[in-house]
């Protein structure tokens, strides 16, 4: 089974996610994607992130309405730091028969050296990304091109939907609708428990 791994803070889920996961269940034929919300993110402040039961719900939510989409709250479960080598490794162990691919934004591609083992990462999945941001594909291959051991890394020219969370939740805090941001679950969701505000 190909099996995609989709990590995050997801805070909250918007349609920058959703929009990258849908063209690669398509584009490399993924037979599911997991979605895993991370628990303390080694690269990020815990100051605007909302409850792991939060994100797990909104994760949830989209997950409903789309069936090659899996939660797993392995990560909440986990004390500590979410590193993403402890959790390819938990996930090899539960299905040694799946071929990996994990999907990271550009911005943690270009990060992705400086990750918890990184080298031994690249040796268990295969690390997917795409551009971001307008005229960012040509500095993914690119810096992909420096090393050797990211050559089975998959850089894919996806049309670019640039949206942040952090945008979003600046958005809700000023009182602005996001309704063209985020699932429409994922907006009720964050109304009906105000979150963000």
């Amino acid at each position: 089974m190909k099996t995609g791994i989709f990590g995050g803070a997801f805070n909250p889920f918007h349609n920058g996610h959703l929009h990258l996961m849908l063209c690669y269940l398509d584009a490399l034929q993924l037979d599911r994607i997991l979605l895993i919300p991370t628990s303390v993110p080694p690269h990020k402040t815990g100051a605007y992130l909302a409850s792991g039961q939060d994100r797990l719900a909104m994760l949830s939510l989209v997950a409903k309405e789309y069936p090659q989409l899996t939660v797993s709250d392995m990560e909440l479960r986990r004390s500590g730091k979410s590193y993403t080598y402890d959790t390819v490794c938990a996930l090899r162990e539960q299905y040694p028969e799946d071929d990996f691919y994990l999907i990271i934004g550009s911005d943690q591609f270009f990060s992705f050296r400086s990750w918890y083992k990184a080298t031994a990462l690249l040796q268990l999945v295969t690390v997917c990304t795409a551009a971001r941001n307008q005229g960012e594909y040509d500095r993914l291959t690119a810096f992909r091109r420096q090393y050797d051991d990211m050559v089975r890394c998959v850089v894919s020219d996806f049309e670019v939907l640039p949206l942040s969370s952090t945008e979003i939740r600046n958005k809700i805090k000023n009182g602005e609708a996001v309704t063209d941001c985020v699932p429409p679950a994922v907006a009720n969701y964050i109304k009906e428990h105000g979150l963000y505000v």
